[in-house]
């Protein structure tokens, strides 16, 4: 049986009419939909599923399963479908729809169970990959809100089978530390947020490094509400961090970074600069952020794109020690720098 045979028969046993538009699907400011987005059915569950139109069953493709939060059916024009990820690495999309009626919603790391709509978005990603030929050692997962609370629950109660995730204003329980310490994985959180409180991410994340975990990342955005969403589209390094993810790959740590020099402003403003590794062909050199240290503490992580902060937190008539460091995407940290020492003024 060739490939494409088996995949019309499978198509034709588990959806009905992927071409039809469902009235609940509402599309962001009347904008098309992009080429290769088209909804599955498994009976009512609708999922939206985006194929590459470059997709041939020759090749594997990374497999994205994206939960979105309480209400929002909406489909939105993911950074996946579009380039550079068309042409550079492109990627099987899932977008399954919770209605609003399902108050268990993706469900949770709480409940042992799964949620009914949990189950049905793992039968559908068995669907895909019986259908479309997928990269399992590159199956990645995020959520929403509601979506972020069932990235934990999903993981949770399959383990196995994904390769990196991130989380959105979530939360979770503690308790699956020993499963989330076993893959890449960030959380985001705004300080702010008063629908889902961030002490169960803070909680999440802690739990992690008491267990060992080295594959953990916790970033929370000071004076923002729930939309974190509107702040994580802003970190540039996030996908490409996501899809660097394999399973079964063991990375080194990554050069160091050269010239790192300071400039003493005036008495409360020193500007850092440095040169980042020069040799990206290697894999190991794929910089996520730089660690900067003052007298050996952290005081900021910055993004892989710049090459120069300024610290304005420093005083007049103080002695101060800074070193850096580079952070690859496997969370593999460099030898620090040589130390900079210096000594501000008094105006």
């Amino acid at each position: 049986m060739t490939t494409k045979i088996a995949f019309l028969i499978i198509i034709t046993l588990f959806t009905v009419n992927c071409e039809k538009q469902d009235p609940a699907d509402k599309v962001l400011n009347e904008m098309s939909v992009q080429k290769g987005y088209k909804n599955w059915y498994l009976e009512t569950f609708r999922c939206g599923v985006f194929v590459p139109p470059s997709y041939t069953p020759q090749k594997k493709y990374p497999l994205i399963l994206f939960l979105h939060g309480h209400s929002d059916t909406t489909t939105w024009n993911m950074r996946w479908y579009n380039e550079p990820f068309l042409t550079n690495d492109p990627c099987i999309v899932l977008t399954p729809k919770c209605p609003i009626e399902e108050t268990n919603g993706w469900g949770n790391s709480w409940d042992p169970r799964a949620s009914p709509m949990m189950q049905k978005t793992f039968q559908m990603i068995n669907l895909v990959k019986q259908a479309l030929n997928v990269d399992t050692s590159r199956i990645y997962i995020h959520g929403t809100s509601m979506g972020g609370i069932g990235t934990y629950g999903v993981i949770q109660k399959n383990p196995t089978l994904f390769t990196a995730g991130y989380s959105e204003c979530g939360s979770g329980n503690a308790e699956i530390a020993p499963i989330l310490a076993k893959i890449p994985f960030w959380i985001f959180h705004g300080s702010n947020d008063y629908i889902v409180l961030p002490q169960g991410d803070r909680n999440i994340y802690k739990a992690v490094i008491d267990n060992g975990g080295k594959q953990i990342r916790y970033t929370e955005y000071p004076g923002v509400g729930h939309n974190v969403w509107d702040y994580t589209k802003n970190e540039n390094a996030l996908p490409y961090w996501l899809l660097a993810q394999r399973k079964g790959v063991v990375h080194g740590p990554p050069d160091a970074v050269t010239n790192f020099k300071e400039t003493i402003v005036n008495s409360r403003k020193i500007k850092l600069e440095w040169v980042k590794p020069t040799d990206t062909t290697k894999t190991d050199n794929q910089i996520w952020y730089y660690k900067i240290y003052r007298n050996d503490e952290v005081i900021n992580e910055a993004d892989y794109s710049i090459t120069s902060i300024y610290d304005t937190t420093v005083l007049a008539n103080k002695s101060y020690q800074y070193k850096i460091s580079v952070v690859n995407f496997f969370f593999k940290e460099s030898k620090q720098s040589p130390g900079i020492y210096l000594i501000t003024g008094s105006k």
